[in-house]
């Protein structure tokens, strides 16, 4: 019977908002390298969270993004997206970048995710919700994988599953990965063996050994995350 051990895991999140009356941004504080471009309306947040083994959701990034308001209207600026500003949280080895003061509440409101963010007169809402999960895995008393172009079979060590999720639902499985030596039946693998791969998705997973099968089903659903915790 194959045993799985997990050895580490990962996950990224991406949550983007429609944002609504937050005040303009200042030319110095964007991210434009061009001189004289004029002020920033945001419109759009892109917030980016990371968990590493199994930890809560920490904020990794927040991007603020909008339309430039020139107070000429037949401006060359006019219509156009800027780049934005980048915020980070603090750094224990870089110094803040300049910011806007509002924006330390704002990145304080989405440490957390959330559907929907209320600061002042600035409203945000979600529009997409999207994180993807790794958790890897080495095997112990796994079977074999013979797959056509491999020459000889594939005797996997080592698995990395990997699971979808939108809108913070339950993780949907998505991949497994099975790394190991290639080696012929019978045969101890070298030290400098050749090593080979196999993914099997939804769509692939029937073709597959009965021992791969009972792996997938056995770590089909993930437990949740934790939500994180505000600074």
């Amino acid at each position: 019977m194959s045993v799985l051990l997990l050895t580490r895991e990962h996950a990224q999140r991406v949550i983007a908002f429609d944002v609504t009356g937050a005040p303009d941004i200042p030319p110095e504080y964007l991210c434009d390298p061009s001189a004289g471009v004029p002020p920033m309306r945001p419109t759009q947040l892109h917030v980016t969270y990371y968990s590493r083994g199994g930890s809560p959701w920490e904020l990794d990034a927040l991007r603020i993004r909008g339309p430039y308001v020139p107070a000429e209207p037949a401006s060359q600026w006019a219509d156009r997206m800027a780049d934005g500003l980048h915020l980070y949280p603090p750094n224990s080895y870089w110094p803040a970048p300049p910011r806007p003061p509002w924006t330390t509440d704002l990145a304080r409101a989405v440490a957390v995710p959330a559907r929907n963010v209320t600061d002042g007169a600035m409203r945000a809402t979600v529009t997409r919700d999207l994180a993807r999960r790794a958790r890897f895995f080495t095997v112990h008393g796994g079977g074999e994988i013979s797959d056509w172009p491999m020459p000889v079979p594939l005797r996997p060590d080592v698995v990395r599953i990997t699971y979808l999720n939108s809108g913070d639902t339950a993780w949907d499985w998505d991949e497994a990965r099975f790394d190991g030596p290639l080696v012929a039946t019978g045969r101890t693998p070298s030290p400098d063996q050749v090593r080979g791969r196999r993914s099997y998705c939804p769509t692939s997973l029937r073709g597959a050994p009965s021992w791969v099968r009972d792996v997938v089903e056995a770590h089909r659903v993930a437990a949740p995350l934790p939500a994180g915790q505000r600074p």
